[in-house]
C-alpha cells in the first residue's frame, strides 16, 4: 500500500473515532440520566443504528481506498 493510500486510511480512521466517540458519549449521557427507562432505549436504539451507519460507511471508504490503491 502506497503512502497516499496510508495516509488516507489515516485520516479515515481519525473520522470515525471522533465519530464513534461523540456517539459513545452521548448514549453514556443518555444512560445516565434522568429520563425514564423507555426513552432511554428508544435514544440509544436510535444512536445504535447511527452507529451501525458510520461503520457502515467508513468501512465502504477504505474498500474504496483499498481498490482505489490497488488499481493504481
Amino acid at each position: 500500500m502506497n503512502s497516499e493510500s496510508q495516509k488516507k486510511i489515516d485520516d479515515i480512521m481519525i473520522e470515525t473515532n471522533e465519530k464513534v466517540s461523540a456517539i459513545v458519549n452521548e448514549i453514556r449521557d443518555i444512560r445516565f440520566s434522568k429520563m425514564n427507562e423507555q426513552d432511554k432505549e428508544t435514544k440509544c436504539d436510535k444512536l445504535r443504528e447511527e452507529f451501525k451507519k458510520t461503520m457502515i460507511e467508513e468501512e465502504r471508504k477504505i474498500e474504496k481506498v483499498m481498490t482505489d490503491s490497488n488499481e493504481n
